[in-house]
């Protein structure tokens, strides 16, 4: 299962966690079997993802709805980052 980090700037921490909860069947579509999400500093919002299809995962995060589903759920363009999370550090 590849985990998949997504991070940006919104204008509203509850509105952007509100309209997150309500895109499970967006996430389906991206191959996602879990999301953990939550806020930092100020207006920034992160969500880490685990997918069983990367590259579906990856073309549907550039499509036109999940561009919509950002808008509407108040993510300031050009502030989204995307981070593969491919490694792993085992604690013994």
């Amino acid at each position: 299962m590849t985990k998949v980090m997504v991070s940006a700037k919104v204008e509203d921490i509850e509105r952007w966690k509100t309209g997150f909860a309500t895109h499970s069947e967006l996430f389906k579509t991206q191959g996602v079997t879990v999301a953990y999400y939550g806020a930092g500093d100020k207006n920034k919002g992160a969500a880490c993802f685990e997918t069983n299809d990367l590259n579906a995962f990856m073309e549907i995060l550039e499509s036109p709805e999940t561009a919509e589903a950002m808008s509407h759920d108040g993510i300031i363009d050009g502030t989204v980052e995307v981070f593969i999370l491919d490694s792993t550090l085992e604690i013994e």
